[in-house]
Parts: structure tokens; C-alpha cells; sequence
């Protein structure tokens, strides 16, 4: 496919595509007339990029995970993980939302029952 194809169906732009091609996320192999060819893969590989770049991993991250052959059990558990931190996100900004305007001692009671549970999302981060 061309990059216009690709970037049609990846809703990604022309632009970005070749940046990855620069960088070495995309591989393309060129025409007689000097066009870009990219295999229907590349679609795969630029919605696993914008995955990886939503985890705010830099390019040479991104390059090194797309360079290793990673387990599929793997990818589906990270991207689980990405989903149910979403989740969580939105929950966040809603509960941040009722509590602008709640007393004081109040947002002091949730702050207190909410450190262990702080413990708790630290041990899960010093995991990772």
C-alpha cells in the first residue's frame, strides 16, 4: 500500500507515517518509481505505535518493544492494564469533580483512607 492508503485506513497522518519510516518503526519498500510500499502489517504496527506512545514510551522505546518479538500474552495484558488505567483516569476526574465543593474536613476523611490505598498503587508501580 501507499502511504496515502495507510494513512487513510490508520487515520494517521502522512506526515507521522514517514517520521516513523525516518525512524525506523515503519519499513517500506520502494518501486521502480521510487514510491513507498508498505505491507498491510503496517496498519497493525502504527495502531501498536499510538498504543505504546499513549504509555508516553519516547520513539527508541517504542522502536526497541516493535524490535523484539514480544509474547501476544504480553501485549494483551499491557494493553488490559492501559484500558483499566483509563478507566480509572475517568473515575478520578468525576470523583474530583463532587469533591471540589465538599467541606473541608471531609476531603480530609477521604485523604486519610486514602493513603493506604496509596501504599498499595505504589507497590503495584514499583513492579513495573
Amino acid at each position: 500500500m501507499k502511504i496515502g492508503e495507510i494513512a487513510k485506513l490508520s487515520g494517521v497522518s502522512t506526515r507521522t507515517i514517514d517520521y516513523y519510516t525516518n525512524c525506523g518503526l515503519l519499513a517500506a519498500e520502494r518501486t521502480k518509481t521510487n514510491y513507498r510500499m508498505y505491507p498491510a502489517s503496517a496498519l497493525q504496527t502504527i495502531e501498536r505505535i499510538q498504543l505504546l506512545k499513549k504509555q508516553r514510551m519516547s520513539i527508541s522505546e517504542i522502536k526497541d518493544v516493535l524490535e523484539t518479538n514480544e509474547n501476544p500474552q504480553t501485549e494483551l495484558l499491557v494493553e488490559e492494564v492501559y484500558e483499566e488505567f483509563e478507566c480509572l483516569q475517568e473515575k478520578i476526574t468525576k470523583l474530583e469533580e463532587q469533591l471540589k465543593d465538599a467541606p473541608s474536613h471531609v476531603k480530609f476523611q477521604i485523604s486519610k483512607a486514602l493513603e493506604s490505598k496509596m501504599v498499595a498503587i505504589a507497590s503495584l508501580l514499583a513492579l513495573l
